[in-house]
């Protein structure tokens, strides 16, 4: 299908933005952490930057907000590109759909506070849509895997493999911080095991937003008459 140049624009836009998404996003973490008092980029979630009373969390829900419909149009440009792929790639629009509105756009409207060391109604749904976009995220590369094969895109395929691991050991290690042989290192770096699986998914974003962006010079008159 011949796409006019305000589709293509569209479709670019939603790559490139999602790559200056992730990269904002991270430098963005650390300029909040920066703001309130106390907090460790390495220690703590980043849940409790947005709670009520932090310096930042006004900001923090705005940017979540923002950053879920980033991802969004990200996720429709995937599925208008990659659309002969039927149903897996439905499936991963989906999927990124779902990370989109529970672990952004949910966790940060919905915040993580706790009254007396107890969590509030409120701070339930933050866990409960933030853990179904968690889900989401990590099973979206086992779907990425059926689009693009081993056989046709032998790197992405890998990356995938490496991508779905990282994510599962770094959820592992947040959840549970296993203190293996009396490691402090393993059972007090939450911060640190929650920015390692948001860089390894960032990253694993990007790929896919590079791979939009060559889909997309592929359609292009000029190259096609270069071929």
């Amino acid at each position: 299908m011949q796409r006019t140049s305000f589709q293509k624009i569209l479709l670019l836009s939603s790559a490139i933005l999602c790559i200056c998404g992730c990269i904002a996003d991270l430098v963005l973490i650390y300029v909040f952490g920066r703001q309130v008092p106390g907090y460790s980029q390495l220690s703590h979630t980043l849940s409790s930057l947005g709670v009520s009373g932090s310096p930042v969390a006004g900001a923090v829900t705005l940017w979540m907000v923002i950053l879920g419909l980033i991802f969004i149009f990200f996720a429709f440009g995937f599925r208008q590109l990659f659309r002969g792929f039927g149903l897996d790639t439905r499936k991963a629009f989906w999927l990124i759909n779902l990370y989109s509105l529970g672990e952004c756009i949910a966790s940060g409207v919905f915040r993580a506070d706790r009254v007396h060391g107890e969590l509030t109604p409120m701070a339930l749904l933050h866990d409960v849509f933030g853990g179904i976009g968690i889900i989401a995220l990590l099973l979206l590369p086992l779907v990425m895997r059926k689009i693009f094969d081993a056989f046709r895109y032998p790197l992405f395929f890998r990356l995938s493999g490496i991508v779905f691991a990282a994510g599962i050991v770094f959820t592992i290690l947040f959840l549970f911080r296993p203190d293996y042989f009396n490691s402090t290192f393993l059972r007090d770096y939450a911060g640190l095991w929650q920015r390692l699986f948001l860089v390894n998914y960032y990253i694993y974003f990007i790929a896919i937003a590079t791979l939009m962006i060559e889909k997309l010079k592929e359609t292009n008159p000029k190259h096609t008459k270069a071929l």
